[in-house]
């Protein structure tokens, strides 16, 4: 897997010093996040990112050092922007995991507010919806639905063989993600925006990282 280097480096990240775990301030979903938002915004702000993530500016004063310290950005008075090393880690991810964002879908809603991943180049088989679900959870979103893209029809495993019988309105959403064939949609939900993108990441960064124990 082509990110796997970069997954590896986002679990460092994310480790309390010393100790396996995620820093109480911040987890591996926020370090998943601000790499895409610095990335997207060229140069950001510690108070936008805060925002963004859902952090006090404690937690993000944190995490920006963090990211400094494994050289994946550099700070200046006008804010982050990612190192050149920054910028193969996140290029290494998108591999991945093109983007998460905001969607605003109904049949497949899982919480007030929702965002969708695209997951590309991943061996099906190896997927655990309820797992990721669960996953989602843990990090503090309110639950989660994957769904799979053949090329021509969106299919939920286990629910729906074809979202367009059930939800046109769903369909629509979801194309407007440039989705290509093969590709596996996670839609998770959370209290807010940020919630629910944080989570999202944490799960599939989790699921990531299982996939690269089982090849290595």
């Amino acid at each position: 897997m082509r990110a796997a280097a970069d997954v590896k480096i986002l679990l460092r990240v994310a480790r309390r010093a010393g100790r396996a775990g995620a820093p109480r301030s911040f987890g591996l979903g926020h370090v998943f996040m601000a790499l895409y938002f610095i990335d997207d915004n060229v140069r950001t702000s510690r108070e936008r990112l805060g925002v963004h993530l859902g952090l006090g500016g404690g937690a993000v004063k944190s995490l920006v050092s963090k990211l400094r310290e494994y050289s994946l950005v550099s700070t200046f008075k006008g804010g982050s922007v990612l190192s050149g090393k920054g910028l193969r880690v996140v290029r290494g991810l998108r591999s991945a995991v093109p983007a998460i964002s905001k969607i605003s879908v109904h049949s497949l809603s899982t919480g007030r507010e929702n965002v969708a991943a695209i997951v590309r180049g991943i061996d099906r088989r190896r997927l655990d919806p309820i797992g990721i679900r669960d996953d989602v959870i843990r990090a503090g979103g309110t639950g989660a639905t994957t769904a799979f893209f053949d090329g021509n029809s969106i299919r939920v495993p286990g629910v729906y063989d074809d979202l367009a019988a059930i939800s046109r309105t769903d369909v629509k959403a979801l194309t407007k993600l440039n989705l290509k064939r093969g590709d596996v949609v996670v839609i998770a939900g959370g209290t807010s925006q940020p919630a629910a993108s944080v989570a999202c990441a944490a799960a599939i960064t989790d699921f990531l990282s299982r996939c690269l124990r089982l090849t290595s």
